[in-house]
């Protein structure tokens, strides 16, 4: 079974938003987190899809899946952590599907994923046991600690970490497991817990275009390749 964890816990503090988190605004015609759900409600290799929110958007959420008729979609409450709201989500799917199931861990939030990116996560993990979306890193890196440059770091090493992050349901939850017992609730995403407890993880090279709406900007951006999408279709048809 290859199952979507969608972590939807955000705020949309980066953005300043008053009223609804980014995973509810509007881009190219339905909300954000509608375009992501449908990505993966549509393609053939994903059984089922479970979303952790908090609480007080569940209701929201619920009325979309509703609206635009997302058959797969099981909704669970997220926690005060991103780490939280992962775990929630993947203990949930534990309860319904088998350990040996392929989990893909993505961001409601990252809408420009496509099907062969979703089926050669799952791919990585039959074979590798994991697998991680990443782009390379184009621009030069520097580091400083006090306004001056102390190092360059040589970029044809350099990836861009993204999602879906994939892995084996019975040994990802194992280490959302372990880290909770070592005490730690807010680790920055799965990659790095599954690494943390020894476990290697297999890049896939993604788009540069799977970009995450983090700030005002990037939705700017991100409807820019709804756009741009929309127009090669036109074309191609």
């Amino acid at each position: 079974m290859n199952i979507a964890v969608i972590f939807a816990g955000g705020v949309g503090s980066r953005m300043k938003l008053k009223a609804l988190p980014k995973q509810f605004l509007e881009v190219h015609g339905k909300p954000v987190i509608v375009h992501t759900l449908e990505l993966f409600e549509e393609h053939s290799e994903i059984d089922g899809i479970v979303v952790a929110i908090l609480p007080s958007y569940r209701d929201q959420l619920e009325k979309l899946v509703h609206r635009y008729e997302l058959t797969k979609v099981r909704i669970v409450d997220g926690g005060s952590t991103g780490q939280e709201s992962r775990h929630n989500a993947l203990r949930a799917v534990a309860e319904q599907y088998p350990k040996d199931s392929v989990v893909l861990v993505h961001d409601g939030v990252r809408p420009h994923i496509d099907a062969d990116l979703i089926s050669t996560n799952i791919a990585a993990v039959r074979e590798h046991g994991s697998a991680i979306t990443c782009t390379k890193v184009f621009e030069t890196i520097v580091v400083s600690t006090a306004g001056k440059v102390d190092d360059v770091i040589p970029r044809d090493v350099l990836y861009t970490a993204q999602a879906p992050q994939s892995f084996v349901l019975g040994e990802v939850l194992a280490a959302y497991d372990q880290a909770v017992a070592d005490g730690e609730n807010d680790s920055i995403d799965s990659c790095s817990l599954m690494r943390r407890y020894g476990h290697a993880v297999h890049i896939i090279e993604g788009p540069r275009s799977n970009i995450k709406i983090t700030t005002a900007d990037d939705f700017y951006i991100s409807k820019s390749f709804f756009e741009l999408a929309e127009a090669r279709q036109l074309v191609e048809s």
